[in-house]
């Protein structure tokens, strides 16, 4: 799965001088360039759908976004590009299309949305510098983090993508373990697995990311387990601090960790790929058929062909069995007329 392509096509959208306002001032971009309302709401305590925590929410047909305002902090300007970025997937439909037909659409709309607020806020150049020719490390987050004015998570989705291969920038919170953000890069050939982290998950206290002390680090085989009780094997580089810990993880052994040691295979999304004509399109995707009709669900009103049928039929009043609408005179078939 190749995100950049996309995401460059989002962030095109906005001109050059639109994307030059934003950096500098991303409440003026908002409502003077793109007529956008922004609100702060001290009590916003909303949930998005992915089980993360919210700091921001968007009545899109309404051009309004309200958010947690953070002040004197990065976190702010993050909440407002990533609000910004659920505006353009809304309007680009070959986006929000494309989002649609892909095996977890609910976590990569926020994965495009936090890669959209990236390139908003942190040059390329940037992160180049700060990573060079360099293997990822968690430093290297910290490293951008104290060479720009961007908050943490947009260092980590920018880190994230100089991951070779499969990867991931994990922000841990220290007192209770929590996953607080999490910057997924999905494997170029396979696409995303099916255990992977993300906000809201909860380290045990007794794992390898939770035991080691603040300003120290370490590089290692871990076990990752997700919210329903999955593991999956990936190879860790960490760092902490008083407050966080910052982790990249990898699919492969990048850092030459145990080179004689053969991790073992990863699952992937491996759904049978499937192709529908409905809602005036024809899509692509991976999910399982009915077993009726034997056809795909449509990704975007969730009807297979049986449910599309049956919302063309309808039961005789006398003898109930099912008809197509138009040969019903007066509810009756044409056998009990």
């Amino acid at each position: 799965m190749k995100l950049e392509p996309w995401i460059e096509r989002a962030v095109g959208t906005l001109d050059a001088q639109t994307q030059e306002q934003f950096t500098l001032d991303p409440e003026a971009a908002l409502t003077t360039q793109l007529g956008l309302t922004i609100r702060p709401v001290e009590t916003l305590a909303n949930r998005r759908a992915d089980g993360g925590f919210c700091d921001g929410m968007s009545f899109l047909e309404d051009g309004v976004i309200l958010y947690a305002p953070t002040p004197n902090s990065r976190r702010q300007n993050f909440t407002l590009a990533h609000e910004l970025g659920h505006w353009i997937v809304e309007k680009d439909q070959g986006l929000f299309d494309w989002i649609a037909d892909q095996a977890d659409p609910t976590s990569l709309l926020e994965t495009v949305c936090d890669q959209i607020a990236q390139r908003l806020l942190l040059p390329d150049a940037l992160t180049s510098d700060v990573v060079g020719t360099d293997i990822v490390r968690a430093h290297h987050v910290q490293d951008l983090f104290d060479s720009s004015q961007a908050s943490y998570q947009a260092c980590a989705i920018a880190i994230a993508r100089h991951i070779r291969g499969l990867g991931a920038v994990v922000l841990i919170d220290r007192f209770d373990g929590q996953v607080h953000h999490a910057s997924i890069r999905p494997g170029p050939d396979d696409g995303w697995p099916e255990v992977y982290p993300w906000r809201g998950q909860v380290i045990p206290e007794a794992h390898a990311l939770r035991e080691f002390a603040p300003g120290s680090s370490f590089t290692r085989r871990i076990t990752w387990r997700d919210s329903w009780g999955r593991t999956a094997e990936f190879y860790a580089d960490a760092v902490a601090d008083d407050r966080r810990i910052i982790a990249v993880l990898a699919g492969e052994d990048i850092w030459k960790v145990d080179p004689s040691y053969v991790i073992q295979p990863r699952d992937f999304d491996t759904r049978p790929l499937l192709t529908v004509h409905c809602c005036g399109q024809e899509r692509t995707f991976r999910g399982y058929p009915c077993p009726t009709c034997g056809q795909g669900f449509c990704p975007a009103c969730g009807n297979c062909k049986c449910d599309r049928a049956a919302k063309t039929e309808e039961s005789c009043a006398a003898c109930f069995t099912l008809w197509q609408r138009h040969l019903l005179v007066d509810g009756l078939c044409e056998n009990c007329r």
